[in-house]
């Protein structure tokens, strides 16, 4: 998992529970399903380490990076001894540890508190609530308390920049390239300063709206894939509307950008038909995203197929992908020929189909036998 993966699981995290907890965030990322936490609460399992899919070597990584990033917001790390009634995460003490260090705003401090009866707190409190409402007059008299509370404080940049993004909401934007930029690498790393992360996001969602609904969801730039509503909206986890506009692209099948933000959206959104048709197009049609996209791969039903797919050995091409879930009775939409490409995986793919309707099917088994050895070797192995 990418670390821009793991920064952005974590600030979902923090904007859905105004905390960071390792545990959610195994969960979160499809390490750990349902199931197995069941398994792990009931004392089934003794150590949730041998219920997590992956190497445990590589989530505990994830989990560092994790740590690592919460720290670099801000955050206080403390130990939450009691999490899962105190039942083992990992064996090792220290990664056990790692695993129950809760992430949250740090508390305030005695020294604070006093500074808080100048009225700067409260100026600051109003400042944050003016800024999420909108509400630049208020913002604007929040900022002369501050000032006025204390001349030198380190907030009145951040703050007056803020209140000055807020008029960009009056009118769309001339240049949405330059817009998304200035946002950021301006308006969002003073917003995380200020606001902190769950806020932040608040804060920037009618501007990433804004600038979605300015910009031609028809239109699509691969040099400037973030240039385009679908990714915009996915910052909303607006799913129907990142679907619709992706979809609005006439060749958004050609595109691996727009068919993975298509696969997450839609698996999201719980259009699964939808979704895994996408994740078979990126498969047959874009090896190297289709690997990445499986490689960080979120859905709980898919993960564990992922997983075992990786394992297989002999190894299969991703292309093959589809065609072996279709092999392991993994159920998949249909997709008429004339939206598939022409290629031998997608042929492996529809004579599946065909011999797992009836198994007897020797026109099938020989085709297979004789052009996809490997997958159909796999299929054998399974008992059919």
């Amino acid at each position: 998992m990418t670390p821009d993966r793991i920064q952005s699981a974590v600030d979902r995290l923090l904007a859905r529970e105004q905390s960071f907890r390792p545990l959610a965030f195994l969960k979160l990322i499809g390490r750990i399903d349902a199931a197995e936490l069941a398994r792990w609460e009931s004392g089934e399992l003794k150590c949730l380490e041998d219920g997590l899919y992956g190497n445990p070597a590589v989530c505990l990584d994830e989990l560092r990076l994790a740590a690592n990033w919460a720290g670099k917001l801000g955050l206080e790390g403390r130990v939450d001894t009691e999490e899962g009634g105190g039942r083992r995460l990992f064996r090792s003490g220290g990664d056990d540890r790692l695993a129950r260090t809760v992430w949250q705003r740090a508390a305030p401090s005695a020294q604070g508190d006093l500074f808080f009866d100048t009225g700067f707190a409260q100026a600051r409190k109003a400042l944050n609530q003016a800024l999420l409402a909108g509400d630049r007059e208020r913002a604007e008299q929040a900022l002369a308390d501050l000032s006025r509370a204390d001349p030198g404080n380190d907030v009145q940049a951040n703050g007056e920049r803020l209140v000055e993004a807020l008029a960009w909401l009056d009118q769309a934007p001339d240049d949405p390239a330059a817009r998304l930029e200035t946002l950021e690498n301006d308006i969002q790393p003073r917003a995380r300063q200020l606001l902190g992360p769950a806020d932040t996001a608040r804060f920037l969602e009618p501007f990433w709206r804004q600038l979605a609904q300015a910009l031609d969801p028809t239109g699509f730039d691969p040099a400037r894939p973030q240039l385009h509503p679908s990714a915009l909206l996915a910052r909303l986890e607006d799913w129907p509307a990142v679907i619709a506009a992706v979809q609005a692209v006439p060749a958004h099948l050609d595109q691996p950008v727009l068919l993975a933000r298509l696969a997450d959206a839609a698996l999201a959104a719980g259009e699964r038909e939808q979704g895994l048709a996408a994740v078979c197009q990126l498969c047959w049609r874009h090896k190297a995203a289709a690997e990445s996209w499986l490689d960080a791969c979120q859905d709980d039903e898919l993960v564990r197929r992922v997983e075992i797919f990786w394992d297989l050995d002999p190894p299969l091409p991703i292309d093959l992908f589809p065609a072996w879930l279709v092999s392991v009775a993994y159920a998949l939409p249909d997709i008429p020929p004339g939206n598939q490409p022409d290629t031998p995986a997608t042929e492996a793919w529809t004579r599946f189909r065909t011999l797992r309707a009836d198994p007897t099917d020797m026109e099938q088994r020989e085709w297979l036998q004789r052009e996809q050895s490997k997958l159909f070797s796999h299929w054998l192995a399974t008992g059919r």
